[in-house]
């Protein structure tokens, strides 16, 4: 029996598409009727994000539909035609692809009510699913899951959900941070496609791992393992999603039955007449560049003659529209034809952004006009901020190899941290407090100068400071003894604190007299300037 039914599903897969059609008057209108509104509104807000408006997608002339459709023609199929098509899927997927009411309804939403969009999706789908499936290959997981991000973001690296979940795999910034993401008033990397891909596989793991079943995994990672093991309560013990599914929120009873629809869709796209649509913007073919200092993206727009809204797509995870220069590594994505004349104008493009960094805003102007207030000269200061870090201890890393790679003491760790001993283990979670250059706008304070005088020139070497309350003096000054220095080499295992404390002065000084070092990163063999006490 079970070899007829695969025999008779292969002959009605492969003979003329529009006999198996279902009149749509019947199953089309039942199925739209039967969505619920509850049920799909967040998912159906992404899918119709403006950022897929934004640029223009065209279709691949040089496709062949198989079935031979009108361009317009949108065709449905009998119920029993769908399960037998999820059937195969399943047999080959770790998942319970399994066909009832709920997936039907998303079905329809994919394939009938968003069939535009969707065939964009299938067209990024081209760009993300090379870098997903490298991440989930890496971490042992399932391929299926690559279809959980057009569930989560219709592929959009930009979305941000009401709840505040951000990226191509909605990251709550909580959850983000525990699994190694950047999250700082500059920067996000939830919108960093590599990284967060690469937090998205850690957390599903971790999920699988916790529950046994990738069902419940994928309820979990939409409602928190809190409420799935709620859920397992309240059903008396059962883990199986179906049997949960009434005890869970109500977007997680749809997440499940969404994430088969895509997997349905996603695979028999061609047989519903859908078929992929690229983006004009060059995106397809990009490459990145490390920056070295502060780069505004308006200044960038206007050298390489790119709109704006394309660069900021392509580096969504700055929030400002700007790279910070804080001391860490950063690159740039353009369209590979702008790296060139990115290169030939890269000194031109940090100084145009260093003109253009944001100025405090202007006071409001006196209610009195006859009145002159003032203009206090501005200018800009670097200074280093202290920034604490939560590292993740990760397999074959030692209290000193972290403390290496941050440029502090193993004991300011174990200090840090209220650690009785040098031991950590792998997923251990560590405080560190870490240098971060900052510029900031201080007034410019503009020196006075001295009253000329008929005597003879005095040695530019001798600097005379007069003051208010005593008249100047007719001896000769004195010399202002120069302060002694040393410099120090840096030996393996030394971070800058250790050598502060061996030569009894302050990390700061010694930031302060070697202007452009990193205190988060010294290196073996430098050489460092120090007061001598």
């Amino acid at each position: 029996m079970k070899k007829l039914v695969t025999v008779l599903l292969g002959v009605l897969m492969f003979c003329n598409a529009k006999a198996l059609e279902f009149p749509k008057d019947t199953l089309q209108d039942r199925q739209v009727a039967a969505l619920k509104k509850e049920e799909i509104d967040e998912i159906d807000r992404m899918l119709v994000a403006s950022y897929l408006n934004h640029f223009c997608f065209s279709s691949d002339p040089n496709i062949q539909n198989a079935f031979n459709y009108d361009p317009d023609h949108v065709p449905s199929f009998p119920e029993e035609l769908t399960r037998e098509r999820l059937k195969i899927l399943d047999r080959e997927s770790p998942f319970d692809l399994v066909y009832n009411d709920n997936v039907r309804d998303f079905i329809a939403l994919y394939s009938l009510r968003r069939r535009d969009v969707t065939s964009k999706v299938l067209g990024l789908a081209q760009l993300y699913f090379p870098l997903i499936e490298d991440a989930l290959a890496k971490y042992n997981i399932p391929l299926e899951l690559k279809y959980l991000a057009i569930v989560e973001s219709a592929l959009n690296p930009t979305a941000i959900s009401r709840a505040g979940a951000a990226g191509l795999w909605q990251f709550m910034p909580g959850t983000g941070k525990m699994y190694g993401l950047d999250i700082t008033s500059y920067q996000d990397e939830r919108f960093d496609p590599i990284k967060e891909t690469e937090a998205a596989c850690k957390y599903l793991r971790f999920l699988y791992n916790t529950f046994g079943d990738w069902n419940l995994a994928l309820a979990a990672y939409n409602s928190g393992p809190g409420n799935v093991n709620k859920a397992i309560r309240r059903a008396g013990g059962k883990k199986d999603f179906w049997a949960i599914k009434q005890f869970l929120p109500k977007e997680t009873q749809g997440y499940v039955p969404a994430f088969i629809a895509v997997n349905y869709i996603m695979s028999y796209s061609t047989e519903h007449n859908i078929f992929p649509k690229k983006a004009s913007v060059s995106y397809f073919e990009t490459d990145t560049i490390n920056v070295t200092a502060r780069v505004d993206f308006n200044v960038v727009s206007k050298s390489l003659n790119l709109p704006i809204e394309e660069i900021t797509y392509l580096n969504g995870t700055y929030k400002l529209k700007e790279i910070p220069d804080n001391g860490k590594k950063h690159y740039l994505m353009l369209p590979v034809e702008k790296i060139g004349d990115f290169l030939a104008h890269e000194k031109e493009i940090y100084a145009a952004s260093e003109i253009r960094k944001p100025e405090p805003a202007p006071a409001p102007a006196p209610a009195d006009t006859s009145a002159v207030t003032p203009v206090v000269p501005q200018t800009t200061k670097v200074i280093w901020e202290d920034q604490w870090k939560t590292h993740k201890v990760k397999k074959g890393e030692t209290l000193k190899s972290v403390a290496s790679k941050y440029g502090v003491s193993s004991s300011d760790i174990k200090k840090w941290n209220k650690l009785n001993s040098s031991t950590v283990k792998s997923g251990q979670s560590l405080k560190i407090k870490t240098k971060v250059k900052k510029t900031i706008t201080v007034p410019k304070v503009e020196e006075t100068p001295e009253p000329e005088k008929s005597e003879e020139p005095k040695d530019p070497k001798v600097e005379v400071t007069p003051t208010k309350t005593t008249p100047p003096k007719t001896e000769t000054p004195k010399t202002t003894p120069k302060e002694e220095y040393i410099y120090y080499t840096v030996k393996s295992g030394e971070s800058l604190s250790t050598i502060a404390n061996k030569n009894k002065v302050s990390v700061d000084s010694i930031v302060k007299l070697n202007k452009g070092i990193n205190p988060n990163k010294i290196l073996i063999g430098q050489k460092l300037k120090i007061k001598k006490k």
